[in-house]
């Protein structure tokens, strides 16, 4: 879900949720990893290179798309 209600619905906030999985590089610094996609639940995804921001705040962890659309 998004938190924010005022953002555009997207196919994953309609339909559920995305799963997937692959290879992935963690840039510390940046607070970004990268998921080569080996599988995925919406199978165009496949093969895709997906990054995502994280952070870490006492017990929460958080991830973003750095790229909304993504």
């Amino acid at each position: 879900m998004n938190p924010n209600r005022a953002a555009p619905d997207t196919a994953y906030t309609v339909n559920g949720y995305e799963a997937f999985y692959g290879t992935v590089r963690v840039n510390n610094a940046a607070k970004t990893f990268v998921v080569t996609v080996a599988s995925s639940l919406a199978r165009d995804l496949i093969g895709q290179r997906l990054t995502r921001g994280f952070n870490v705040s006492g017990k929460t962890f958080v991830l973003t798309p750095v790229d909304p659309n993504r």
